[in-house]
């Protein structure tokens, strides 16, 4: 068990894991926190992490939204699941790739993000930096911060780069998402609370039902 954890994080994307294990202990801590303090917005903000994590970020900021939190609140929590996923899934990608760890439930994910990278590889290869930051800041299916990242890597990127263009290019995307989704959602409230809840339901029933469509037909 020694051997193993001192492979893992003897080499530099095992301080970048070990960087998102301590974001996870922050995290939790301050939920834990929260509940003790404030209820109400604890169950609030675990459910805009959770939405964040199963259906992704536009139901969790309108969720948030919805909820009558404010923007740093909404904003901020769903930076912070965002920033974890990607310092926990592009060091097990690494290490996937590496072959010193392999993970069963992710690697269909793994080989959907090297399809991705041949794809696009003339693209990424003309614009490098520049190419990486818009394929994460653009809300296209299969992009993103934890696949930009991996993309990043495969193109030869160092991790420092990565990590700084991916968590830069995400709090901006964001951010931008978090006021346009405020508008609309304080413009449905002015109408009646109900109809946003019925949206959020749509919106996080579509994205189930097309995640399990894709599942499926994998299998």
């Amino acid at each position: 068990m020694y051997l193993i954890l001192q492979k893992l994080f003897k080499q530099k994307e095992g301080n970048i894991l070990l960087f998102g294990l301590v974001l996870i202990i922050c995290l939790t801590l301050f939920i834990i926190f929260t509940y003790i303090v404030d209820t109400s917005l604890a169950n609030k903000l675990t459910a805009i992490i959770a939405s964040n994590l199963f259906v992704g970020r536009v139901p969790a900021l309108s969720l948030g939204y919805a909820s009558g939190l404010s923007h740093f609140f909404v904003i901020s929590i769903n930076i912070l699941t965002e920033l974890i996923l990607v310092t926990i899934l592009y060091p097990l990608f690494i290490y996937s790739f590496k072959g010193i760890l392999k993970i069963k439930l992710l690697e269909s994910f793994f080989e959907e993000v090297k399809q991705k990278k041949l794809q696009h590889q003339d693209k990424f290869e003309k614009y490098g930096k520049i190419g990486l930051f818009i394929f994460v800041f653009i809300p296209f299916w299969m992009t993103g911060p934890i696949v930009g990242a991996i993309i990043g890597y495969l193109i030869g990127l160092k991790h420092f780069t990565i990590m700084f263009i991916v968590f830069i290019a995400t709090a901006i995307a964001i951010t931008l998402w978090g006021f346009f989704l405020n508008t609309i959602v304080d413009n449905i409230l002015q109408l009646d609370s109900l109809y946003i809840w019925i949206l959020l339901l749509i919106i996080v029933g579509s994205t189930l039902y097309f995640k399990i469509k894709k599942r499926f037909k994998k299998s």
